[in-house]
């Protein structure tokens, strides 16, 4: 069928059924670009410039985003409690950034590391325009290896204009834009919609 319909391409009708077809087997996918995660025990540490000495809520917010995505996602992942590493950092102290020795603190395989810097959700004093800078690494918790490392360098959303302040809150938008970067930031690990970028921008319509 699929031969027959590269041969006739131009009839619409076989154009939608290789492109049903190839969105079915995931062939439409971007593939992950790193797939180290599955079968490992993860801890997701998501820091802000805010969250050296304290938890703060953009950190929280982010990496349970990011942590629904890969449980979801990602296969025969199991990650580390949320409350396993804020009371591993509370015992030895927030400014504790040495991501091996916080995952062999909570029997972690590996450490997902968020670094957040120059977080921002207005664009003036009439809009809301979130952007950041992330840096996301993956490390081996029993070597201290580096075994990923990938830049989010100014990522903005909305790209294209922001959300007057008369329209949300800051708190709403401030979510609204962590979720969005939370998937950006999960999405390295595991295979994505090509086409799910496209929308992005529609969910302030709603």
């Amino acid at each position: 069928m699929a031969v027959a319909c590269l041969l006739i391409s131009t009839q619409t009708g076989c154009l939608g059924l290789l492109s049903n077809l190839m969105h079915a087997t995931g062939a439409d996918k971007i593939p992950a670009a790193y797939d180290g995660l599955e079968k490992s025990r993860v801890a997701v540490v998501t820091l802000t410039e805010n969250s050296q000495f304290s938890d703060d809520d953009a950190a929280r917010i982010l990496g349970r985003n990011v942590m629904q995505h890969l449980v979801t996602e990602v296969k025969k992942i199991e990650l580390v409690r949320e409350d396993k590493i804020a009371n591993w950092r509370d015992t030895h102290g927030w400014d504790q950034v040495e991501f091996a020795e916080i995952g062999r603190g909570v029997d972690a395989d590996k450490v997902l590391a968020i670094e957040v810097s120059n977080l921002q959700l207005r664009d003036g004093k009439t809009l809301y325009r979130g952007r950041a800078d992330v840096h996301i690494s993956v490390i081996d918790a029993k070597t201290g290896d580096q075994l990923y490392a990938h830049d989010l360098d100014e990522f903005t959303y909305p790209t294209t204009a922001g959300q007057t302040t008369t329209d949300t809150t800051e708190s709403r938008f401030g979510k609204l834009y962590l979720g969005i970067l939370a998937k950006r930031i999960a999405r390295q690990f595991y295979p994505y919609d090509a086409h799910e970028d496209f929308a992005i921008d529609s969910l302030i319509a709603r």
